[in-house]
């Protein structure tokens, strides 16, 4: 299955194309700064590289969050629009489906940057919530943790003891997750953003002039 999948809700953009087990192109940058115009460029050259149009491909996959509130709104446009044009299926997964580490013999803590003073986090198998890393390694106490996501150093220093997963996620992951999904719902529900917490909105204190005429 050629599955193009893409991640602009985390610390790092990814773009990857994965026919079956063979990665036919793969970008990852930390570089967040205008991603819009970042994902459209490497998803054209991705599919120039691996010698593919839209057309050619079986599915597309786009992580949902929860994260950055502006990447996760541009990475849905963007697939909705192509999955719109060309017609391929396009599966939603969550950050912490993309993090998870599936340790049966540790408790799997999920951190996940929010650019605040809170993380996203889940205890695999949990709920997730969106708390300080010291309010939630409280809650949890003490435990076999290891700790995944993008937020995991971040949140070290409130997990005394927790290994830290030191694996490097990468977009065929991201890929090989989403065809995994799809395999199991063959007709996926269109994806939705995970937010977790409410945007921050803020509003000018200055009044509107009334307008006379």
């Amino acid at each position: 299955m050629r599955c193009l999948a893409v991640n602009t809700a985390n610390t790092t953009l990814s773009v990857s194309i994965v026919d079956g087990e063979k990665e036919l192109f793969s970008f990852d940058t930390g570089e967040t700064r205008d991603q819009g115009n970042l994902l459209l460029m490497h998803i054209r050259e991705g599919l120039k590289k691996a010698g593919l149009d839209f057309k050619d491909l079986d599915l597309l996959a786009v992580v949902t969050g929860p994260g950055s509130f502006t990447g996760i709104r541009i990475g849905l446009a963007a697939m909705r629009g192509i999955s719109l044009a060309s017609g391929v299926p396009l599966i939603g997964i969550s950050s912490f489906d993309l993090f998870a580490c599936q340790r049966p013999d540790m408790k799997n803590v999920i951190a996940i940057e929010s650019w605040r003073e809170e993380l996203y986090f889940q205890l695999e198998g949990s709920e997730p919530v969106n708390l300080s890393p010291s309010d939630f390694g409280a809650l949890l106490g003490t435990g076999d943790f290891i700790l995944s996501g993008d937020a995991k150093e971040k949140a070290a220093p409130f997990f005394k003891n927790a290994q830290i997963d030191d694996r490097k996620i990468t977009g065929k992951d991201m890929a090989r997750i989403a065809v995994q999904k799809f395999g199991r719902n063959k007709t996926p529900e269109r994806p939705v953003p995970f937010y977790l917490r409410d945007a921050d909105v803020s509003f000018s204190a200055n009044k509107s002039r009334k307008v006379t005429s």
